[in-house]
């Protein structure tokens, strides 16, 4: 993830925050980290965290738009590039990429503890592929698009939780493209 603002010194001291922030957050559930906790384990005085963030759930909204916009970019970049419904295996692979990639946010978001950023993740996702797939299946109707978007993000979100939990993980683009492949081919991938 990038991390905005200022000067060098205002990203290395984000950095520190954000990293320790994810830590605690692997430890225990938001509504138990304090901000002394969290700078102390950054290593910075608590008037410098007040400098950049209102609390904690100033900081975990912050970092949740910041991969949020981060997503969204990533794709709708992969949607304009698919020619048809087959090509939906570089949209998992843009996807599951940046998710790889992020790991730590990625896992928070996904967090039993965090339904909102999950929702938010999955909400964002099914406008952007709706509006695309709308065009794509012009007579199809929204509600039946809407339902097959919910059908595919919800276990694409489960595989990739246990992905994050598995110690042992085939490459990223061969996690994407099984995940393609069963959402363009469903039950005949199995056979």
């Amino acid at each position: 993830m990038n991390i905005e603002g200022g000067d060098m010194r205002v990203r290395m001291t984000k950095k520190m925050l954000i990293g320790a922030f994810l830590q605690l957050r692997r430890e225990k559930p938001l509504r138990r980290i304090t901000v002394s906790e969290l700078c102390q384990c950054a290593g910075v005085g608590r008037g410098t965290f007040y400098a950049h963030y209102e609390d904690v759930y100033d900081l975990n909204e912050k970092l949740e738009t910041q991969f949020l916009e981060e997503f969204s970019g990533a794709l709708r970049g992969a949607l304009e590039q698919q020619e048809n419904v087959q090509s939906a295996r570089r949209v998992c692979r843009t996807v599951f990429a940046l998710l790889e990639e992020n790991e730590q946010l990625c896992q928070l978001i996904l967090s039993s503890d965090n339904a909102g950023g999950a929702e938010r993740f999955v909400e964002l996702g099914g406008e952007l592929c709706t509006e695309y797939y709308q065009k794509l299946f012009g007579n199809v109707l929204p509600k039946k698009l809407r339902d097959f978007y919910r059908f595919v993000s919800s276990g694409c979100i489960a595989c990739m939780k246990e992905r994050l939990r598995s110690e042992e993980r085939l490459p990223v683009e061969q996690f994407a493209d099984e995940m393609g492949e069963f959402i363009t081919r469903g039950v005949r991938c199995l056979l």
